[in-house]
């Protein structure tokens, strides 16, 4: 029997990989300094993060180092200005959400970020119903969640789209919910990998909607697919690789 595990674990500490760039968030602190950490860099992007809300999930900013565009990945933060100001500090202006799925620790601070922004949210529409659920989600775990904003953009499967020029594919990797995405940099060897995949761990398939265990061991397999090179951005916790979660990761031994 394929088993769940909690995607709502503490972050552990990021390690160092020689041959990338990472820089370790001094503080998650929502009182902390407005500026959000650089996590990771290649000659073509650059890739901020901060752990957020009380469910530590990794919110992302996305940017294109050629063009000044960005992208912010899961907008759990309710305090969206201090993603702007990074944006802004950087030269970069953000062009688009992309949303991997629509739990409320991914989208508590969805509205505000929208409505601040005025860019198109991207998500895939199987997910929709999950969106809405958010506020009822929040009051199972204390959290605030205003009803998120419709999707602007439905992504489908295999879809590529770009963030300047950052080439980004959309995959689609139900199990966690049904519309969960992963986005996919295959020129940059990098995955944000949403509740899919985490360091040691995988997403939970026992929430009331939207679960499927089959389909998480169909999504793992195809997580398994990619290069071992590949880095992986989780939703929660550190940064690992594809090679590493094959080898370590006792949930997808066997696949």
């Amino acid at each position: 029997m394929f088993k769940h595990v909690s995607s709502l674990l503490p972050p552990s500490s990021r390690s160092s990989l020689s041959s990338f760039i990472f820089r370790k968030s001094l503080s998650t602190s929502s009182a902390a300094s407005p500026s959000i950490p650089l996590i990771y860099s290649t000659p073509a992007l650059h890739l901020y993060s901060l752990p957020v809300t009380p469910l530590q999930m990794n919110q992302y900013l996305l940017c294109c180092l050629s063009t000044s565009s960005s992208a912010l990945i899961d907008c759990g933060d309710p305090s969206p200005s201090r993603w702007v100001e990074t944006a802004k500090n950087g030269n970069f202006n953000i062009t688009k959400i992309l949303q991997t799925h629509g739990h409320v620790d991914h989208v508590s601070g969805l509205k505000e970020t929208a409505s601040l922004l005025s860019v198109p949210v991207h998500a895939h529409s199987d997910d929709w119903l999950i969106f809405k659920s958010a506020p009822a989600q929040g009051m199972l775990f204390g959290l605030d969640c205003p009803t998120p904003p419709k999707i602007d953009v439905h992504l489908e499967d295999g879809e590529v789209f770009y963030v300047g020029e950052l080439k980004v594919k959309a995959l689609l990797t139900p199990g966690h919910s049904p519309g969960h995405l992963c986005f996919h940099l295959e020129d940059e060897n990098v995955l944000i990998s949403g509740d899919l995949v985490f360091k040691g761990s995988i997403g939970r398939t026992d929430f009331p909607v939207g679960c499927s265990q089959d389909d998480m061991r169909e999504s793992l397999k195809r997580f398994c697919a990619l290069p071992d090179e590949t880095m992986v951005f989780p939703g929660h916790m550190g940064h690992t690789s594809v090679g590493e979660e094959k080898m370590r990761n006792p949930f997808l031994q066997g696949l």
